[in-house]
C-alpha cells in the first residue's frame, strides 16, 4: 500500500437516537444512526410505533377495490 493516501482507520463511537452507543472502527470519528440493535423491533421483539390491525387494513382494501375485476371473466347469468 502507498503511504499517506489512505484515511486513518481508528476507534469510532456509534451513537443511536435511542441513546445507546458502542465502539467500533471506522475512518470517521463519530457516527450517528437512527436505529440500532437495542431499539429495532426485529431484535427487541416489540412492535414499535403505529400498530396496524390486520382486519382493519383488509376491510379498507376490500372496500377500495370491491367493484373492480382485473383479468377475471364475468359469469353470465342464464
Amino acid at each position: 500500500m502507498k503511504k499517506e493516501i489512505h484515511p486513518k482507520y481508528e476507534e469510532c463511537t456509534v451513537t443511536c437516537a435511542c441513546g445507546n452507543s458502542f465502539q467500533t472502527r471506522s475512518t470517521q470519528k463519530e457516527i450517528r444512526v437512527g436505529v440500532c440493535s437495542a431499539c429495532h423491533p426485529f431484535y427487541t421483539g416489540k412492535r414499535g410505533g403505529r400498530v396496524m390491525t390486520e382486519a382493519g387494513q383488509l376491510e379498507k382494501f376490500q372496500k377500495k377495490y370491491e367493484g373492480i375485476n382485473y383479468g377475471q371473466k364475468k359469469e353470465e347469468s342464464e
